[in-house]
Order: structure tokens, then C-alpha cells, then sequence
């Protein structure tokens, strides 16, 4: 879903946790040193425009990096959220997040942990873990912050998380499992099996349709298992299938700034690419060479984001560690971007629109298909206009144990 679309409505006081979680559920650290940023100096005394948190699924934190608003371009880290100090269930390897159109709550996937965590935005306490299931990829709230669909990696499996907003309540609901769909099922010969003859078909990230009701969601990891599913969230069956052999994505999907325009890339060491979809028809859109696939200019297409005001799509390359800009209205690339930092893997935008920031993977590489470890985990921060180097964060403690992914923007005022 993109950010840009969301408003957010005022923080609430924090109040306590209605099922009786043992306070406090996360330990969150203030610091002034524990990171080294490049580029960057302390905060300012006033309340900052957003904030960015950025998932460390190396070392199980969650870093919380605020602009400086008394000088463009300077960031500091305000909060570290120990994901690890949570007493009551394991929490581990935090790989994905997204929001409530609020912001009031977060959703954190953790695939070694095989749950979900529920996070209240305002006092950063974790609510509920849910046991979504082994490899739980990705968490994603539905427009009108209804449901929560999550990637079930290992289990091949979409598991939908119920939402009681109202009154702080989480629950499992329904479970689908992808290969036993008879839209799958019917066209198991197109698909990857298994030793034993099942069909591989597991899920990897998605996004919706403008109104919720379709969830496109790719399939892999490795590129030669991917494809295209589209689900109806309402019903939870598989509308629509494309196997890899048509669609060649297990990565990046985000709904364009037209309402009408879904973008799904893919990529592995040797390729990277992308696709457009017409989201009223289902169906691939093609360019003038009447192509529906792609290039990204580079290889292991991945994290794609929208800017704030809709006139550019960014996508990241993590193998070559570089990128392009799409203008979503066109579907054309209109520049490239040449240095994202080392293995750039999910980004995101400030609220203004200002700054790009990108995930960098570390050395001891806790998830991907094939072997994209760097050597400088932490968050790019590029300058939008420019495409140039803005900022380097880097945490100086854990370093070699730091491997960043998941990253997400909470606007404050």
C-alpha cells in the first residue's frame, strides 16, 4: 500500500494493554551514539515532521530515525525497540511492516518466529502475537483497515488477521492454502513441484487494489518458482493465476498513484524486471513494443515505492545496487538512480516527498534466496531531486550482526 495516500489523525495517550500483556512488552532505548551517521548531526528540539522505523531482522530491532527540523537533510536516531525483550513470546527476525491508515498500530512479520506482531504506534507497546505461520513473509493491512492478509512462506498459505481497531483485539481468521485452489489446481502442470508431486506455490509479497477487494501477490523466492496470484480478500479464493511461465515476478508489488495500476517486479542474480497491470481487467498492460515485461536496468529487481505526490515510482536493484525511476503514468523509465547504497533492499519516502530511504543488507544475510549480504547494513538516505547521497546510517554496536529490510514511514503532524 502506499504510504503517501494515508493521513494520520492525532496520537492517542497510551492506555493499558486490554488483554494484560506483562508490561512493558518491548524495551525502547534512548540514545545519542549508538549510531554513526554519516551526513548527519543531532536532533532538533521540536516535535519532528515523521518518523522512519526500519527493521533490523539481524539483531531483532527496530530503529527509529527522525529528521532534524531545524536543518534539512540532517537525520538522528531517537529509539531503538527491542523486539527481543518481549516476555511472553518469541519475536524474531523482523522482516516486514506496514501500518493502519491511522498509523496507530504496525504489523511486523517475523519469518523465523513464524508470527505476526501487532505494535501500538504511540507508546511502541507490542499488543499481540500472532501465530501466523512458519516464514511469515509479509503483513499488510486491507484499505479501511478491516483484515490483515499475511505471506505464509513455508506453508504456502495466505492466513487473514481480523481487526477489532475499537478495541485493541487481534485474531487469526481464515487460511489459504495456495496450491490447493482449484484455479491453481487447474493449472498445476505450469507449476513448479515438489519431490512429492505438490505444487510450489508460495507467497512472497503483495498489495491490494484501491478498494481492497484484490490482492495481487507474487510468488517465489527463488525467480524460477515465482508467478502471480490474484486474490479476492473478501472471499479469500484465488481469482486469477499466472504462472512464471507468463508473469515472471516474486517480488515488489505496489498500486500505482492512478487507483488503477499495479506494479510487480522480479528479479534474481543474473535479471531483474517489471510489470503493469490493469487492475479493473487483471491483466498485463504492454509497452509500445507491445511487451508486457520490462527492464530494470539492472539485476534482482526488488523494493519498489511510490513518491508522495505520485509522479515517480522508485525500484531498487538489490545485486547490482543501483535503480531506476518509472513515471507511473507513461510506464516508461525515465532515469536511473546510481548509487542506493551496497545491497538495497526496501524503501520508502518522507511525507514531503524530500527523501528516499533504502534498507541496506549486512553481512550475515538472514533471508533472500540467493547470496546478496553487504557490507554496510543500515538506511540510505538519497535526496529525491537529485538521486544523490543525502545520508549514511549505520548502527556502530551489532554491526555484524545487523542485516536491515522492512522499512516504513509514520507521519506525525
Amino acid at each position: 500500500m502506499n504510504d503517501a495516500t494515508r493521513t494520520r489523525k492525532p496520537r492517542l495517550q497510551a492506555r493499558p494493554d486490554p488483554r494484560g500483556y506483562a508490561r512493558p512488552a518491548v524495551t525502547v532505548v534512548m540514545i545519542t551514539i549508538a549510531f554513526a551517521l554519516l551526513g548527519a548531526a543531532g536532533a532538533s528540539a521540536a516535535e519532528p515532521a515523521y518518523e522512519v522505523w526500519a527493521l533490523d531482522q539481524g539483531t531483532n530491532k527496530i530503529h527509529i530515525i527522525v529528521p532534524d527540523e531545524a536543518e534539512a537533510g540532517r537525520f538522528t536516531v531517537s529509539e531503538v525497540i527491542d523486539l527481543g525483550a518481549y516476555p511472553d513470546a518469541e519475536i524474531e527476525m523482523p522482516h516486514m511492516i506496514d501500518f493502519t491508515s491511522d498509523y496507530r498500530y504496525a504489523f511486523v512479520a517475523g519469518p523465523a518466529g513464524g508470527n505476526t506482531a501487532v505494535l501500538r504506534v504511540a507508546d511502541r507497546e507490542v499488543l499481540a502475537v500472532l501465530d501466523t505461520g512458519p516464514g511469515s513473509h509479509m503483513a499488510a493491512v486491507t484499505p479501511g483497515d478491516q483484515q490483515v492478509l499475511v505471506d505464509v512462506i513455508e506453508d504456502g498459505t495466505i492466513v487473514e488477521i481480523l481487526l477489532d481497531l475499537e478495541n485493541e483485539q487481534f485474531e487469526i481468521g481464515r487460511t489459504l492454502e495456495l496450491r490447493a485452489d482449484p484455479r491453481v489446481q487447474a493449472r498445476a502442470d505450469e507449476f513448479p513441484q515438489n519431490d512429492e508431486g505438490e505444487i510450489i506455490a508460495r507467497p512472497i509479497c503483495h498489495d491490494y487494489t484501491a478498494d481492497g477487494r484484490y490482492a495481487y501477490v507474487t510468488l517465489g523466492p527463488e525467480l524460477d518458482d515465482g508467478g502471480l496470484v490474484i486474490v479476492d480478500t473478501a472471499e479469500l479464493v484465488v481469482e486469477k493465476v499466472y504462472p512464471v511461465g507468463e508473469v515472471r515476478v516474486n517480488c515488489g508489488t505496489v498500486l500505482g498513484p492512478d487507483g488503477h495500476t499495479m506494479f510487480l517486479n522480479g528479479g534474481s542474480l543474473e535479471e531483474g524486471h517489471w510489470y503493469a497491470f490493469d487492475t479493473d481487467r487483471h491483466e498485463p498492460l504492454e509497452d509500445e513494443n507491445g511487451e508486457i515485461r520490462r527492464s530494470s536496468h539492472g539485476q534482482d529487481a526488488h523494493g519498489v515505492w511510490t513518491t508522495p505526490d505520485g509522479t515517480e515510482l522508485w525500484m531498487v536493484n538489490r545485486a547490482s545496487s543501483d535503480g531506476i525511476v518509472i513515471d507511473p503514468a507513461s510506464r516508461t523509465v525515465v532515469d536511473t538512480i546510481d548509487w542506493t547504497g551496497e545491497s538495497p533492499d526496501i524503501l520508502a519516502f518522507s511525507p514531503d516527498g524530500q527523501f528516499a530511504f533504502v534498507t541496506l543488507r549486512g553481512p550475515e544475510q538472514r533471508s533472500g534466496p540467493h547470496q546478496i549480504a553487504g557490507s554496510t547494513p543500515g538506511v540510505a538516505v538519497l535526496e529525491v531531486s537529485s538521486r544523490e547521497k543525502s545520508a549514511l546510517i549505520q548502527p556502530e554496536a551489532e554491526i555484524e550482526r545487523s542485516d536491515f529490510h522492512g522499512i516504513g514511514v509514520v507521519p506525525l503532524r
